[in-house]
């Protein structure tokens, strides 16, 4: 009788969908952070190569944009939600994409009593904007993304005044380690009038960024002023700190520390010195977000006081108050609202 003999197992299956190593495949993408050059480091035409390779190999984060340095400590701030007098804003969800949105205030010391329709749609890619007053001034906005590192908006700004309107193109591209904008506000291509933008901000740590911004300002054909700016931007574990040098002597900086989740703070810091003039203004903010409701808080070194607070009563209906007290000039303002969602 014969004996059986044992079946060797079957050999593993083979990951076709992994390449050999060492085998470049085209579906990894144009560079890989661990493959090597195979030009020579000594000749300069394989240059570009070998400080992608060196560049990809330091894992630098995005740095976010440019006209963002100072964007966290702004949300501390209380600059963009103070108002005064009576105002009411009522936004309607007509569909996913679209919405409307009714804004009346009066009673204002500045401002005259004033009607805001706004409508809005948007998408994945495109968002589009427009607001009209009683007085038929128009803004607008339209954003589009070309792909996830791409974006185009274009603003402008109809009024009835003379050299009022505006309109404004610009560009981001968003790389892997650095930042892109290039701006145009009112250009003329025939005569290269208008105001020119462009700034560039990298990543050379993990935690560092630097960049620097260029203006170029034409208003006549004869007549040209430029300036520069370079900036810093240092990111910690819970705080940002970040400093612009602009030109004839300008600087600002500013400092942001996150406490908790609910509780922010913020400082900035605007300096001009120039010749024998030396000015500063400091300014400290705060955020504190509650279960219920959201205060925010600042005080800077000309004696103004402002506090802005939103307290949500029920779903889709939030009450604010506003206050600001300028000791300097003997000045305050008040103001009361309500936000209802349908």
């Amino acid at each position: 009788m014969a004996t059986p003999t044992a079946t060797p197992p079957a050999p593993p299956p083979q990951n076709l969908g992994t390449p050999p190593a060492g085998f470049y495949s085209p579906l990894g993408g144009f560079s890989q952070k661990d493959q090597t050059p195979t030009g020579s480091p000594y000749n300069p035409l394989h240059w570009p190569q070998w400080f992608s390779y060196h560049k990809n190999r330091l894992g630098l984060p995005n740095p976010g944009k440019f006209e963002r340095l100072h964007g966290e400590v702004k949300e501390t701030f209380v600059t963009n939600f103070l108002f005064d007098g009576a105002q009411a804003n009522i936004i309607k969800e007509l569909s996913p994409h679209f919405h409307v949105q009714h804004q009346f205030s009066l009673g204002s010391q500045v401002m005259p009593p004033m009607y805001n329709f706004m409508s809005g749609y948007m998408t994945e890619r495109t968002m589009a904007q427009g607001t009209m007053d009683n007085d038929t001034n128009l803004n607008a906005v339209v954003r589009h993304m070309w792909s996830m590192k791409s974006l185009t908006k274009v603003v402008a700004q109809m009024t009835h005044m003379p050299g009022h309107s505006m309109l404004q193109v610009e560009h981001d591209y968003n790389g892997t380690d650095f930042s892109i904008n290039l701006k145009a506000m009112n250009p003329n291509p025939m005569e290269f009038t208008g105001l020119y933008v462009a700034s560039y901000l990298q990543s050379v740590t993990p935690k560092l960024a630097l960049g620097s911004e260029l203006v170029l300002q034409r208003p006549t054909p004869d007549m040209e002023e430029t300036a520069m700016s370079l900036v810093g931007k240092y990111t910690g574990k819970d705080f940002i700190a970040t400093a612009q040098f602009q030109g004839l002597g300008a600087i600002q900086a500013s400092y942001y520390q996150r406490i908790n989740e609910k509780v922010d703070f913020g400082v900035e810091i605007n300096a001009l010195v120039q010749g024998q003039r030396r000015e500063a203004v400091a300014t400290v903010g705060g955020k504190f977000d509650f279960r219920q409701a959201t205060f925010r808080g600042q005080i800077d070194t000309t004696g103004r006081v402002s506090a802005v607070l939103e307290e949500k009563m029920a779903p889709g209906f939030s009450f604010l108050i506003s206050g600001d007290l300028d000791h300097m000039k003997g000045q305050s303002k008040f103001g009361v609202g309500i936000m209802l969602s349908a």
